[in-house]
Order: structure tokens, then C-alpha cells, then sequence
């Protein structure tokens, strides 16, 4: 299996950007898996944006198919005392694929604190099951991950449309935390599944994450 790190070595210098040749086993039917998209983009910021911030929020669009090759664009729009934005365009054959928009901040110092993101409550992963059930034929991008069922809903189990899960990549090593979080934002199906009576077709249109804490580059998610 292709690691994610080996993966974003192979990224490559031309044609006006970043190219990623081939992704084996990160793939989402006909195009790449939407989580290694958000990854690649955050990936490709860090080599063409120098010093940039901590990432601090993310905004992904998916425009059109994403099969390899796949050029990689990202654009500095503004920097500021303490803030960077940056802009990443994703082609593939067809024309544009996806369209990220990175917002980078430096700490500040303030005067006001406020914390609401408590985590809900869970079982320990090693007290968790397995999240997907077992799957005939090609895996795609799923073998990724290791996925832990920590909540009552699973894909087509009649539950409510809301996931709870613990995540991690399977090989992590040497692979920029932030960017490895990236790749597990989107590794879990839309939650609408849950009320699902049987496999249909679905697709994440966008998605968004807003990282208010340093990540943590070893445990799970």
C-alpha cells in the first residue's frame, strides 16, 4: 500500500504547479479520495508559501473529478502581520477538480478565553468495534485508516444520521500532523447513511474544519 508520506514525496515540480502522477489505493471510485485532495492542497501551500502560520481553518469544494494526474496550484492571496490566506486550485484531464481555501493565523495573545469544543463522550478505541462492516472486493481508500465505531449509528443501520467514530491513519510516520488531520476529515461517510436502507449513491459536495487546537501527531482522532 501507498503511505501518505511516500505519496506527498512524489509530488512533483511542472507545469505551472505540483503534479501528482499516481495515488494507488487512495482512490474514491473514478477520482481521489476527497480527505488525500484536502491533504495534497495543504501539502502543496507548504512548498510554494514560505513561513506560513498553523493552519487554522479549511474550506474544500469539489468542482470535478479527480483522477491522476492531478496538477496542484496554491496562489498567496494575502498576508497580513498575523494572518495568511491561501488559495489552491486542483486539475485533473477534464479541468478544475477541487478548490481549497487555507486560512493560516500565528498565536496572539488575548485577554479573552473561551473553550467550547469539548469532545463528546466515548468508549476507549480498544473497548470500539470496527466501524465499516466487512467489504468484498476493492478496498479504495478505507484501508487507509483504521476506523473505530464509538457511537450507536453505522452506514444503512437505521440509527440517527449522525456519526461517532475514532480515526487514525494507519501509517502516519513522518507526515505533517496537520496535513495527515486533513486526510481524516473526510474518511468517514456523509452521516446521512445512517438512515439509508441499502447502498445508494452519495458524494460530499464541501466540507470545512476549523482547528483550534495544536494536533496531536500520534493518537487517534
Amino acid at each position: 500500500m501507498t503511505s501518505l508520506r511516500s505519496l506527498l514525496e512524489s509530488v512533483r515540480e511542472g507545469d505551472g504547479g505540483w503534479v501528482l502522477d499516481q495515488a494507488e489505493g487512495w482512490t474514491q471510485g473514478r477520482t481521489l479520495f476527497g480527505g488525500l485532495t484536502a491533504a495534497l492542497g495543504a501539502h502543496v501551500a507548504a512548498l510554494s508559501c514560505e513561513d506560513l502560520p498553523p493552519l487554522r481553518s479549511a474550506q474544500v469544494a469539489f468542482v470535478g473529478p479527480a483522477a491522476t494526474p492531478v496538477r496542484v496550484e496554491a496562489r498567496e492571496l494575502r498576508r497580513g502581520r498575523s494572518s495568511t490566506i491561501v488559495s489552491v486550485d486542483s486539475f485533473a484531464e477534464t479541468g478544475l477538480a477541487a478548490r481549497t481555501l487555507l486560512s493560516y493565523g500565528a498565536p496572539r495573545p488575548s485577554q479573552v478565553s473561551h473553550d467550547s469544543t469539548v469532545a463528546p463522550t466515548a468508549p476507549e478505541p480498544e473497548a470500539c468495534e470496527a466501524f465499516m462492516p466487512p467489504r468484498e472486493g476493492p478496498q479504495g481508500f478505507f484501508q487507509k485508516f483504521d476506523l473505530l465505531q464509538a457511537g450507536t449509528s453505522r452506514p444503512m443501520s437505521g440509527g440517527a444520521p449522525e456519526f461517532l467514530a475514532w480515526v487514525r491513519l494507519k501509517d502516519r510516520e513522518a507526515v505533517d500532523p496537520t496535513v495527515a488531520l486533513l486526510a481524516l476529515a473526510d474518511s468517514l461517510p456523509p452521516a446521512a447513511m445512517a438512515v439509508f436502507p441499502a447502498p445508494a449513491p452519495i458524494s460530499t459536495m464541501t466540507w470545512a474544519i476549523d482547528i483550534a487546537h495544536p494536533v496531536d501527531p500520534t493518537g487517534w482522532s
